[in-house]
């Protein structure tokens, strides 16, 4: 399958672009230690474990979340860019073998 570079560079930029804010809301995740609000009861402290929890620590949390999305995102993002290079290496080929054309050996 063959993209073209047209293409490929603006998807590059998008995955690049969805990187950075994966991993802003990740330092703004991980800024969740300190929730507050919920009493001083064991019922609220324990609640407040759970959002903790949710927001960074445990298997299912936000911050594994964003981190598995942009791992994906980053895979995209290089084989995008894959195929931009592909195609200036291609398109460099073609140059040097143009170049050799009507050449007297």
């Amino acid at each position: 399958m063959s993209i073209d570079t047209d293409v490929a560079k603006p998807i590059v930029t998008a995955c690049e672009v969805l990187i950075d804010e994966y991993r802003r809301l990740i330092v703004r995740a991980r800024h969740l230690k300190g929730l507050g609000g919920f009493g001083t009861l064991d019922s609220g402290r324990a609640l407040q474990g759970k959002f903790e929890g949710k927001a960074f620590g445990s298997p299912d949390s936000l911050v594994n979340a964003l981190e598995s999305h942009i791992t994906v995102v980053d895979g995209m993002r290089a084989y995008f860019q894959k195929c931009i290079d592909n195609a200036a290496a291609q398109e460099q080929q073609n140059v040097d073998s143009l170049r050799g054309v009507g050449r007297i050996n």
